[in-house]
Formats: C-alpha cells, structure tokens, sequence
C-alpha cells in the first residue's frame, strides 16, 4: 500500500489577512516498504504534508491517494477516511496531543478499541506495544500525565503500534529522548520497515537521516526541492545553513580530502567510518 499525492494545495487561515500558503503543487509518490525522511526548515511543510496522509488535513486542491482512499476536498467529510486511519498511523512531535485517558495501558488501548476490538483483547495489545517501546508493566497503570517527556513519547508510539497500521508516520520521533532510547527506538521502527511496513519520517536530524533513511524528500517553503539518497541530499545541501551535513560524514570529507581512498557513500555511522579506515590502511 502506497501512496502518492498529486498536485496539492494547502493554505492555513484561508479567509484571514495572514493566510499561509502551506503546500505549493507537490507531487510525491512513497512506495509499499519505503523508508522515507522528509526534511526542511521549520515551515516549510513537513507536518503539513506528514497529516495528508490519513486526513487529519485535507489538501484545498489536488488528491492523496492511499490503496483504495482518495483524500480531497470533495471527500472531506466521507466516513470512508476514518478508516484510513487504521491503516496509516502518526505520531505527532508532542506527544501530550495524543494522551488523554487515566492510565498508560488505557491510553494506548484506546485507538485500538475505537476501531472495533474488544476491550480485552484491545488492553493484552496494548501491553505488547508497551514493551515493544520498552515500558514494562511498571507503567501500565501509572497516568499518563506523570510520565516525563520520552516516557509520554514512548506511550503515543505504542498507541499507534497498537493498531498495527502498514505505514507508520513519525514527526521527530526521537525529540526528547536520551541517547540509548533513541537507538532503541530508532532500531525497532527498523524492525518494523524490516517486517513490511512503510515508514516515513519528519526530521531535522541529519545524523538520524544518514543512519537509518533510505530516502530522502525536502521541502522549501511548501515545495518538493529534493528527492534522492541521503548521500545525494548531504551534497545537495552543502552551504545551506539550515539543514546541517551528519557530523560522520563531514569527518569523512576531510579524512578523503587528506588523501584517505574511503567511499562516502557506504559511510552511515562511526563503525562505517572505522571499518572504511580498516580496509583502506589494509590496502596502503
């Protein structure tokens, strides 16, 4: 299950004085199994475009497609999108929006009961969820509210694993977490891609890109400007003063620029570049 979107619009505030153009004529087409970031400088779209994809926002003009859904502004109010939401999960950037109920295991059985299981079995899905974003039964029933940042995080994460959706969605997945958790987390959304599903994330973080991304799609004010391989946007963007190129990588420019023969290309994290040194004093 795919999607593309064709020729969208969006504008906030429509009818306002300070009405934002949001999306400008963007077409992008994801396929089943991609493991997508779309990247840009705040504003330029990236949530915008992320909420298009289960219709929490509805272009003003042009269509989303996914399978057999058909997101527009003639479809707006179809009951036919609720379902859509089943199949396509999002986690927003600040998970408190998606926290509401008087415990943890509640919260995230909450999605699934709404889709129409039955509320044992919708809480023993919410338990393996928790654990798959490593909260044990410590937090099933502690409030949601007392939870810190990454822990509130963790929570909106399982709400949606819990669903089991084919494309799951991530605004800034690892904002607030430590190091380790956001190595745990990072690894299991690439279990998951692993095991068939789509996943697109909106990030401002280049070293999370490089490491995990297969492509990469950016936005500048509200418009497609790249779409390639993260090695190809880190070229791309050289100079820009917003995006940044990963740290590995720039360490890897300047080991080549001094005469080192190690492909760029196959650098993607610290022991990349530490087997790339290997191999090429093997070869000296």
């Amino acid at each position: 299950m795919g999607i593309q979107v064709k020729n969208i619009f969006f504008t906030y505030q429509k009818k306002a004085t300070n009405a934002t153009q949001a999306l400008a004529d963007v077409s992008l087409e994801i396929k089943d199994n991609d493991f997508l970031a779309i990247v840009g400088e705040t504003g330029s779209g990236k949530s915008t475009l992320a909420q298009m994809f289960n219709a929490l926002l509805v272009p003003d003009k042009g269509d989303v497609l996914v399978n057999d859904y058909v997101i527009n502004y003639k479809n707006r109010k179809s009951r036919k999108l609720r379902g859509l939401r089943q199949r396509v999960g999002l986690v927003f950037q600040f998970p408190e929006y998606q926290l509401f109920e008087e415990t943890v295991e509640k919260d995230v059985a909450f999605g699934v009961k709404n889709f129409g299981v039955k509320a044992e079995e919708a809480i023993e899905r919410a338990h393996v969820a928790l654990k798959q974003v490593g909260l044990d039964e410590s937090y099933f029933k502690r409030a949601p509210f007392d939870l810190s940042g990454g822990e509130k995080r963790k929570v909106a994460i399982a709400g949606i694993l819990a669903i089991n959706p084919d494309i799951l969605v991530f605004d800034e997945p690892t904002a607030g977490f430590d190091p380790q958790s956001s190595k745990d987390l990072m690894n299991l959304i690439t279990e998951l891609h692993n095991n068939g599903k789509t996943i697109i994330i909106i990030t401002h973080d280049m070293d999370l890109v490089n490491t995990y991304t297969k492509r990469v799609v950016m936005l500048e004010r509200g418009q497609v400007t790249f779409d390639g391989t993260p090695n190809e946007l880190f070229a791309y963007i050289k100079g820009y003063d917003r995006l940044d190129t990963p740290s590995v990588i720039k360490v890897a420019e300047k080991l080549k620029e001094k005469g080192m023969g190690i492909n760029i290309n196959e650098i993607h994290n610290n022991n990349d570049l530490v087997e790339a040194i290997k191999k090429w004093r093997n070869k000296a």
